[in-house]
């Protein structure tokens, strides 16, 4: 096997990085493909009504987007009509939103996480399309801290390469303050989860990617439901990674995926952290399209299991690269 060099990520948020083969091409700047820049009480709404202000950019360019966009919310159609600032309102109940978003067919369609909207809000958005023209590391660690009780947690990030953007900032750390449902309190701000991009050469020699698993297209969420349940992940966590990584995957007819897991992804990314968690488990997924590669001497790979018992930290991520087998 030979070593690559890739792009690695983990932690939270959407990531979008671009290359044009595994050595060639750096994102000078990251930029998520959607931000939440402002969510505050307006009083010109009921109690029962909410509002989402979407903002349209194209991410290479950097300018607005002029024509409709074609969106959904909850698995409703609609056509987003933008008015004389380049803005799309949308009048919803309070509560939770799953958006997609389509702009055209030389960018890729955008899938956010839930978002929440409280009574009386208005929740403004910024999203940015990313050119399909080019060939895409597409990534979404994240990082779940679930103490049993409310506690004071410090985590620190050893990684052999270059550290990039991180959400909230790392500074010398991240130390904040979580409950046993997740939430993290840093800075004077709520967060789900953390986030942090890196640069680190991908050792093919110590990743054995002649174990894995080839899954058509349309058996891609029955893969996951099923393997992630068998890595212990709860049905939240689940669903945040199979409404990301789903439709990233399905421009492929048949993809190749490979999970790097615990102490073989320590080899890039050590997590120090205080106070020590009762169980700490660490899922990368590596992933590939699957039709023009020989994988005829690949093995299934085993899935360990998360044990969520005590303190447990959850960190999730994946990249898309080139993988040429049995060389």
């Amino acid at each position: 096997m030979k070593n690559y060099s890739v792009k690695l990520m983990v932690g939270f948020w959407f990531a979008f990085l671009f290359y044009k083969d595994v050595k060639a091409l750096r994102n000078p700047e990251w930029t998520p493909p959607y931000h939440i820049t402002s969510s505050k009480k307006d009083t010109a709404l009921k109690n029962t009504e909410a509002i989402f202000t979407f903002k349209f950019l194209d991410q290479h360019t950097g300018k607005n987007v002029l024509t409709d966009i074609k969106m959904s919310y909850n698995g409703k159609n609609l056509t987003a009509k933008k008015d004389e600032n380049g803005k799309f309102s949308l009048l919803v109940k309070p509560g939770n939103y799953l958006f997609k978003f389509f702009y055209d067919t030389d960018h890729y369609e955008m899938t956010t996480d839930s978002i929440s909207v409280k009574p009386g809000y208005r929740t403004e958005i910024e999203v940015r399309f990313q050119s399909s023209k080019y060939p895409t590391v597409c990534t979404k660690p994240v990082i779940y801290v679930y103490p049993k009780e409310k506690t004071e947690v410090s985590i620190k990030l050893e990684m052999k390469g270059k550290l990039g953007f991180t959400y909230p900032e790392y500074k010398t750390g991240w130390n904040f303050v979580v409950d046993s449902s997740g939430t993290i309190e840093m800075d004077g701000k709520k967060f789900n989860y953390l986030f942090w991009e890196g640069e680190t050469d991908l050792d093919g020699n110590k990743i054995n990617f002649n174990e894995g698993f080839i899954v058509n297209k349309n058996d891609l969420t029955g893969f996951f439901e099923e393997k992630l349940s068998a890595m212990g992940l709860n049905s939240k966590e689940s669903a945040d990674y199979i409404t990301y990584w789903v439709p990233l995957m399905s421009a492929n007819e048949k993809n190749y995926v490979h999970f790097v897991f615990n102490e073989d992804f320590n080899e890039y990314a050590k997590l120090t952290i205080t106070p020590k968690p009762d169980h700490v488990f660490r899922v990368f997924m590596v992933w590939a399209n699957a039709a023009e590669n020989n994988f005829s001497k690949l093995t299934e790979q085993k899935i360990p299991s998360l044990d969520r018992k005590g303190f447990t930290v959850l960190e999730w991520g994946g990249m898309q690269k080139e993988i040429n087998l049995n060389q």
